[in-house]
């Protein structure tokens, strides 16, 4: 009866080793599957604004010294911690025809899905602002931002007044992009501010203030 006993309780403890080792194996290929997902690096942009606009994440298109625009940093947050990526013209002899932005490739896509971008967009220009926003999504290629266009949209301050609002500062709203990916598994998302009346902007005037927007809280999910 003792012999009966002892088998059954030895039994038992090394059933439940391999109980809690099935677990554990679940738990490491969840972790795993998560590591792995598509994400947008920094999307907060607080990296971005600790380290003065430099990023290995991010690449900035823009050349202030040629009149092509300005992408720097900005404390201003949609949400939690300081961070946003401000762009904007700086002189009336800047090339109003150029687009000032940010783009990042995203590695980890799932072929063949639906896939929302989001981001906040802060115009405080309003209504009339000659400013608004490209957002998009390209193939990636070997120059940034010379791959073919997946989908993109136009973004107008005026277009967002009923849009989700940001939680530190309300002029921050979202816009969205929905698009789906073929076979390939990397897309190089981007935001790029276009002049669309430059008649608007007074010459004489802060064409920095005249002329700029700031981005933020970049997020990339499955639908």
């Amino acid at each position: 009866m003792k012999k009966l006993f002892l088998g059954l309780a030895v039994a038992s403890l090394l059933a439940g080793c391999a109980s809690t080792d099935d677990s554990s194996n679940m738990q490491s290929t969840a972790a795993t599957t998560s590591m792995g997902a598509a994400t947008v690096t920094d999307g907060q942009l607080t990296k971005f604004r600790a380290t003065s606009g430099k990023s290995d994440a991010w690449v900035k298109h823009a050349d202030k010294n040629n009149g092509k625009g300005d992408v720097g940093s900005s404390k201003d947050t949609a949400f939690d911690a300081e961070g946003s990526a401000r762009i904007r013209f700086m002189a009336a002899g800047d090339d109003f025809s150029a687009t000032p932005g940010l783009s990042q490739v995203i590695t980890n896509i799932q072929p063949n899905t639906d896939y929302t971008l989001s981001m906040y967009y802060y115009d405080k220009k309003g209504a009339y602002s000659p400013s608004e926003l490209e957002l998009g999504v390209k193939k990636v290629s070997g120059e940034s931002l010379a791959g073919s266009t997946i989908e993109s949209k136009e973004v107008h301050a005026k277009d967002l007044n009923n849009s989700p609002r940001g939680e530190v500062k309300t002029g921050f709203r979202q816009t969205t992009l929905d698009f789906y990916f073929g076979s390939n598994t990397s897309v190089e998302i981007y935001a790029l501010m276009h002049i669309i009346d430059a008649d608007k902007i007074d010459k004489d005037g802060d064409i920095g203030k005249q002329t700029e927007v700031r981005i933020d809280e970049f997020s990339l999910t499955k639908k």
